[in-house]
Parts: C-alpha cells; sequence; structure tokens
C-alpha cells in the first residue's frame, strides 16, 4: 500500500511523462512491495519555498504498511538520487518524511489490511 507524495514548485510540463510510473516501479522495489499496491502523487505548481528560497524544491512523503524505520537512511539515499535525477531538484532542497501506518488504519476494497 506504499503511497509516494511529491510536492514541488517545479511546472507541471517540467515533470517528465514517464515518472508517475517509473516512480512507481522504483518504490514498490525499494519497499519489496507489489506494484500493484503503490500510488504515486505528485503536486506540482505548488507555491513553496525552502531554506528562505523559492528555487526548484519540494516536499516528499512515503507512507507504508512496514518496510520501514531501520532502513529509512537506505530509502532517504535513494529516494534523494531518484528525485535529483528525475526532477533534477537537488538533494539538499526537500526533506523526505516517512510515515509507517498500522494494518488497522489502511483500507482497501471495502476493508483494512488487518482483516
Amino acid at each position: 500500500m506504499p503511497t509516494f507524495a511529491i510536492y514541488t514548485n517545479l511546472p507541471k510540463d517540467k515533470i517528465p511523462g514517464n515518472f508517475l510510473l517509473d516512480a512507481s516501479s522504483f518504490i514498490a522495489k525499494r519497499l519489496g512491495k507489489p506494484e500493484s499496491y503503490v500510488t504515486v502523487r505528485v503536486h506540482p505548481d505548488q507555491m513553496m519555498s525552502h531554506g528562505g528560497s523559492t528555487d526548484p524544491c519540494g516536499s516528499v512523503e512515503l507512507y507504508s504498511i512496514g518496510a520501514l524505520g531501520e532502513k529509512n537512511r537506505e530509502h532517504s539515499k535513494e529516494i534523494a538520487d531518484f528525485i535529483e535525477k528525475n526532477l533534477g531538484i537537488a538533494q539538499d532542497r526537500f526533506y523526505v518524511t516517512f510515515v509507517d501506518l498500522e494494518r488497522g488504519n489502511v483500507g482497501l476494497n471495502g476493508k483494512t489490511f488487518a482483516q
């Protein structure tokens, strides 16, 4: 159920056309989860600043049931590399926030993952 959300002040036309599917595959492999459960959201054209500047920046959130915690340092490095390579946002221009969700707090098909 991973959800990978990227908020950025980059304009929509600067987001590569294949970015959503590339990010979906990347997150599935990174977390060892089926890609059929991955959601990717990109929010371009955001009014945002980072470090007192409106140069290209972002805010990245990764939600998952498990696969986070001890590996967050590795995840952070790989995500930073992926964002910089694919969106051109310098690694010091965005934070990555990890949210490890409980199975009972995530629903799909009218059930929760705890059922």
